[in-house]
């Protein structure tokens, strides 16, 4: 009964980001707050350390055997290296906090992965279009609610609050949905996932199409390019798999290809150039110390001493590749270790029987590791990464054989 409480109101709240920041002496770069570097207790982490608690003790016998021993001193190991060459080990102790709480939570969700998509059907539909009324209203008004809806995570904001993400159509600015999340290029691939999700259920009811239109166009609207572009790809797919046996799986899919038509307006801001220099950053970081990295959580630290102050001052972010953030703050390592994880992960999901999930699974680890080149949300932001850790556990999961039979 308490599981299945728990697991419901995690993935209920899986687009939420109600925390507690602590701001310690590091999280402040030239004076301001930087949330990326803010040790932050949210209200998803009471759901799970009531489920890794829960599941410890039922399966305690097996936990405690000779391989898991082995994997968890080598880690620790890992860790301890990571620290020492950290620039601030304090800011990298609560990311390691954080991986381990993101590491623990994947083997929950393994474990009670039968119930894991049944709520997943039942909520889903609901997350999306919820996510899809609130950022087309900000739209609208060119602004955030605010009230209630600040207490689910939605920043205070309107069209004119300096570094907010516009975009341009037909010469007209407006305001990028950002909903609950701090950014719409988060919004944007955390529904994609959502959406790719949806699609392994056998049968698609009406209230799962309203959910798939809504958040494709929401995704349009967000203005997020790698989003866009994944959503493309997977749209393609799934119209050449599906399109002489599902009449509305057609319309989905044609809806990702409007973009195609209006790409030369897809403009937001000249970002392309600031990501490039991150990257050098990265790359800089990684030459300084190939091996551990910076520190884990400790890239913005270094890239505010590297850059001048006020060039930076909307860009104090970490490098928009997961990739080479890995690389940098825990070093070449650390990157291996990614890129290991996600090959046995596309391995395992490629030998699911059930041909809908697998697709659906599947696909929802390239649009990670695709929309991961190019930003870094997956890996900083609290609903990408639970949703990281859902997407990998459920690659890793039995296959969903009795619910697809």
């Amino acid at each position: 009964m308490v599981v299945n409480f728990a697991l419901f109101a995690l993935l209920l709240s899986l687009p939420f980001q109600l925390g507690r920041h602590f701001w310690l002496k590091d999280s402040f770069v030239f004076g301001l707050k930087v949330d990326y570097l803010s040790p932050t207790f949210y209200l998803q982490d009471i759901f799970i350390f009531t489920l890794i608690i829960i599941t410890f003790l039922k399966n305690y016998k097996k936990i405690f055997n000779l391989q898991n021993l082995v994997f968890s001193f080598l880690f620790l190991v890992f860790v301890y290296l990571n620290l020492r060459n950290a620039t601030s080990p304090l800011l990298s102790l609560f990311t390691w906090l954080r991986v381990t709480e993101l590491i623990l939570l994947g083997l929950v969700f393994v474990n009670w992965s039968e119930k894991v998509w049944q709520i997943l059907d039942q909520i889903l539909p609901f997350i999306i279009i919820f996510e899809s009324f609130l950022g087309f209203g900000q739209m609208l008004k060119q602004s955030s609610f605010n009230g209630f809806f600040w207490f689910l995570g939605e920043r205070a904001f309107n069209i004119a609050t300096p570094g907010i993400a516009r975009g341009s159509f037909l010469g007209r600015v407006f305001l990028r949905p950002y909903g609950t999340f701090s950014h719409p290029n988060s919004l944007a691939g955390f529904i994609l996932v959502s959406l790719i999700l949806l699609l392994s259920k056998k049968k698609i009811g009406q209230l799962d199409k309203a959910a798939l239109i809504l958040g494709s166009l929401l995704i349009i609207a967000s203005f997020s390019r790698a989003a866009l572009a994944a959503g493309v790809l997977a749209g393609f797919f799934y119209l050449l798999n599906h399109w002489r046996k599902v009449f509305w799986l057609k319309i989905f899919c044609l809806v990702f290809f409007i973009p195609l038509f209006f790409w030369p307006q897809l403009k937001t801001s000249p970002s392309l150039v600031a990501r490039k220099d991150l990257a050098l950053v990265a790359f800089s970081l990684i030459r300084t110390k190939p091996l551990w990295g910076v520190g884990a959580g400790n890239f913005i630290l270094n890239l505010a001493r590297i850059q001048p102050v006020w060039e930076w001052l909307f860009w104090l972010q970490p490098v928009h590749n997961i990739f080479l953030l890995i690389a940098s703050e825990i070093g070449l390592t650390g990157f291996l270790a990614l890129a290991v994880l996600f090959y046995f992960a596309l391995r395992r999901t490629l030998q699911f029987k059930i041909l809908n999930v697998k697709f659906s699974v599947l696909t929802a680890l390239l649009a990670i590791i695709f929309t991961g080149i190019f930003d870094h949300y997956w890996l900083t932001l609290i609903q990408n990464q639970l949703l990281l850790a859902l997407v990998l556990s459920l690659s890793f999961s039995p296959d969903r054989a009795k619910m697809r039979q």
